[in-house]
Parts: C-alpha cells; sequence; structure tokens
C-alpha cells in the first residue's frame, strides 16, 4: 500500500477540505465574483442621497432689421442675423461649452459660498433640430440642486453680459479711432474751403446762380428795351412824315413858341393882317392908313423873321412861320407827341447802351465765377463727401451700440430650475437589477468556461 490509512488530526481535517475545495475552482471564483457584485450593490444603497434640478433654456431663432433715414447725412442699416444664420456658427455649443466652463462655474460657486468641487460638473443636453439647451444639476438636498441650477444659469447671464459689454467697448474704441481720422479730414477740406473763400471772389455756388440769374434778366430786358425802342422809331418815322416836321424842328418851333418876344411880334403879326384887310375893305390901295399899316405889317414880318435867324439860323425863319401852333390846337398835340416820343427814344437807346455794357460786363464776372466756381464745387464735394462719411460712421456706431446681441444672441429661461421631489440616486431598483445582471452574467461566464472543451468538440465536428 503507497499512501496507509492514518486518523486525521483537525489541522488536517482543515486541510483536506481546503483541498477539496481548491480542486472546484470555478466554484471558488463564483463565490469571490458574488461577493464583490453584493459589496458594490452595497456600497451603492449605502451612498449619500443625490437630488436632481433640471431647467430648459432657448436661443430666439429670428433676426431684427431696423433701417433710419437721416436728412442731409444718409441712411444707417441696423441689422441683426438670426444666431443661426452660418452654417459654421451654432451657439448652443458655445453657450454648452461655456456653462462647462471654470469661469461660469467658480462664479456660480462663489454666490453659493462653496467650492467648485462642492458645485460639481453640470449636466447639459441639446436637443437636435431645436434651439433648447438643457441643464441639469446634482446636489445632497432639493433645494440646494435647484438653487445650483439657478446659479449656474445666472453666472452664464453674467458672463454674457461681460463679453457683450468687453465687445462694444472694442468696437466703440475702434470706430472712434476712425472717427478720429474722418474727422481730421473733414476738418481738412472744410479749411481748404475757407482758404478758398478768401482768396477768391467766389464765397457760395449761390452767387453763381444769383449772377446767372441777373445775367438772364439784363438780357431779357435788353431784348425788351429793344422793342420798344424800335416801337417808338417806327411811331416817331410815320408821325414826322404826317407832319412833315423832324422831331428837333418841331422841338424848336415849341420854343419859339415859348418865346415872349416871338409871340409878340406873332401878335403884332395877327392884329396888322385884321386892321389891313379891314382898311382894304373900306379903302383904296393908295389910303394912308392902308399904307400905314401895310408897313407895320412888314415891319412885323421882319422883326419875325429876325428873331427866327437870332435863335435858329439863317433859314429857320420861312419853316418857322409856316409852323404857328397857335392856329391848330390838334397840330400842337400831335408836335407835343412827336417831341415826347423822340425823347422817350433818346432815354430808351441810352438804357439800351447801358445794359448792353452791363451785359458785357456780367459775362466777364461770369467767366471768371465759372473758372472758380469749379475749384469751389470740387472742395464742397470732398467736403460732403468726407462729412457724409463721418456721420454714416457715427451713425453706425450708435446703431451698433443698441445691437448688443448680434455676437452672443440672448438666452432666455424657458423653464425655471425644478424642485426635486424625489432622489436621484440610489435607487433600489437600480440595485436589483443591477444585481441580477451581475449574478446571470458571472453564472452564465462561468459555466461557459467549465464547458468549453465540449464545446470546442462540438465546433469542430460540426467543421
Amino acid at each position: 500500500m503507497k499512501y496507509p490509512i492514518v486518523t486525521l488530526t483537525s489541522f488536517g481535517l482543515f486541510r483536506a477540505r481546503t483541498y477539496s475545495v481548491l480542486k472546484r475552482p470555478y466554484l471558488v471564483v463564483g463565490l469571490a465574483c458574488y461577493l464583490v457584485v453584493a459589496l458594490l450593490i452595497m456600497l451603492y444603497l449605502n451612498k449619500a442621497p443625490s437630488f436632481t434640478s433640471d431647467m430648459e433654456m432657448v436661443l430666439p431663432g429670428t433676426g431684427s432689421s431696423n433701417s433710419v433715414s437721416l436728412d442731409n447725412v444718409g441712411q444707417v442699416v441696423s441689422q441683426t442675423n438670426t444666431p443661426f444664420s452660418g452654417g459654421g456658427f451654432n451657439p448652443r455649443v458655445n453657450y454648452k461649452e461655456m456653462l462647462s466652463s471654470r469661469g461660469v462655474r467658480g462664479r456660480a460657486a462663489k454666490k453659493l459660498n462653496i467650492s467648485l468641487d462642492e458645485l460639481g460638473q453640470p449636466r447639459i443636453k441639446l436637443t437636435e433640430q431645436t434651439s433648447i439647451i438643457s441643464l441639469a444639476m446634482s446636489a445632497g438636498s432639493s433645494k440646494l440642486a435647484q438653487e445650483k441650477t439657478f446659479a449656474i444659469y445666472e453666472s452664464l447671464q453674467d458672463e454674457l453680459s461681460n463679453l457683450r459689454a468687453d465687445e462694444v467697448l472694442r468696437r466703440d474704441r475702434s470706430i472712434n479711432h476712425v472717427l478720429d481720422q474722418y474727422r481730421e479730414r473733414m476738418n481738412i477740406t472744410r479749411n481748404a474751403i475757407v482758404d478758398f473763400q478768401q482768396r477768391s471772389i467766389v464765397v457760395s455756388t449761390d452767387q453763381m446762380n444769383q449772377l446767372v440769374k441777373t445775367l438772364s434778366g439784363v438780357k431779357e430786358k435788353r431784348l425788351y428795351v429793344k422793342a420798344e425802342t424800335r416801337q417808338l422809331q417806327e411811331y416817331i418815322y410815320q408821325l414826322s412824315e404826317e407832319l412833315g416836321v423832324s422831331p428837333k424842328l418841331a422841338g424848336q418851333a415849341f420854343a419859339l413858341q415859348s418865346d415872349v418876344e416871338f409871340r409878340a411880334y406873332i401878335t403884332e403879326l395877327k392884329e396888322s393882317i385884321t386892321q389891313l384887310t379891314e382898311y382894304s375893305s373900306r379903302w383904296g390901295v393908295n389910303h394912308p392908313k392902308v399904307k400905314a399899316q401895310q408897313k407895320r405889317l412888314n415891319f412885323t414880318r421882319i422883326a419875325i423873321n429876325q428873331r427866327s435867324s437870332e435863335m435858329y439860323g439863317v433859314n429857320s425863319s420861312e419853316i418857322f412861320n409856316s409852323l404857328n401852333l397857335d392856329l391848330n390846337p390838334k397840330r400842337a398835340e400831335l408836335f407835343a407827341d412827336l417831341i415826347a416820343a423822340y425823347a422817350k427814344q433818346k432815354g430808351q437807346d441810352s438804357m439800351f447802351a447801358d445794359l448792353g455794357r452791363s451785359v458785357e460786363h456780367l459775362g466777364d464776372q461770369l467767366k471768371v465765377y465759372s473758372r472758380e466756381i469749379v475749384e469751389l464745387e470740387r472742395l464742397q464735394r470732398e467736403f460732403n463727401m468726407a462729412e457724409a462719411i463721418f456721420t454714416s460712421a457715427a451713425a453706425r456706431l450708435e446703431a451698433s451700440k443698441a445691437d448688443i446681441f448680434a455676437s452672443y444672441p440672448v438666452l432666455q429661461m424657458l423653464t425655471t430650475p425644478s424642485y426635486p421631489m424625489k432622489q436621484g440616486s440610489p435607487k433600489n431598483i437600480i440595485a436589483f437589477v443591477g444585481a441580477v445582471a451581475g449574478f446571470l452574467f458571472i453564472t452564465f461566464g462561468l459555466f461557459v468556461l467549465s464547458q468549453r472543451n465540449k464545446l470546442i468538440q462540438v465546433l469542430l465536428k460540426k467543421n
């Protein structure tokens, strides 16, 4: 007999039982795995209770556009695009990263007077095909979980406000720098206009317009005066033909008729002719009274001729003797009209000459104005362009201040942070399901492992 039979001591009995167990390794491994699963379940169930508060936020999906027209300035257009207009830009992803950032979490922890580790990481979910952002925070109590969620939301809003303020500040600095350049350019163009106005006779384009208007008025009046003068010439010519006397002669006749001595001679001539006619009808030619009256008549005629010659020449006596206006009042009126028309014609001629000189002077002045107004208009265009650029940039600056949601769209609270009534973990159902699943997986794995030889034989036979 190779191994004799002996009586086992207590130690030997324990050793024998240990050897018998070790001969079943799958049972040992299975018990060990079951023990580990049970330990994990116990640790999960003994974990401190946790409550989860969640909320939803939404981003508006529409943009806005405003157009303002300013008199003598231009048009200002302020447009805020929709947050989702760009294909490569999604503000929800940006806000998700901001919610998880250390700055937002640190600000929220400071609001609650807790550490960053105690605050924890927020759970963020983006709902597809929507603009909704879901936020959840866990804590040891319902109230603290709700406070954490609301603190994270407020911290995000504060961070967005800071970013918008910083963007507006940087944009203002940049535009103000550009405005300074535009303002300097506008001042240079304005000073150029002032210098030109001091050196030239043209101060504004209104002078040119007024000069052109004045020149047109003078030319129009000159044409009117020319037509009126032509009319007076025809009238004087026709009246002179009818009366058989020139305007100059008619004027001299009027002047002679107004002479006292000449009119006395004319009166004497009338009386002499009357007396001579009366005496001749009574007595013969040789009667002394007729002869005396004839001498008186001859003497009067000689005196008239002498007076006419003294005033207007040797040959004027015969002409003026035939122009006795006292004998025909109507003829005297026509003479007066002829003289007045002639005088008016002379005045119109003088006016026409003066208007001609005025036209030449204004034309020369217009040539000077034309040369200088071109330079003034060029300087004015440069100033208008510089002023328009400056005012448009200033208007855009003011409009951009109102558009604070262009880069960071507004974020609205869709639902307020919930107040959890039930704890989120640990849950008995989860522990039970986990234990059952663990036991089943361990058992199945050990069974497959123990029967691996048989399974391999079966598979080989099939192949």
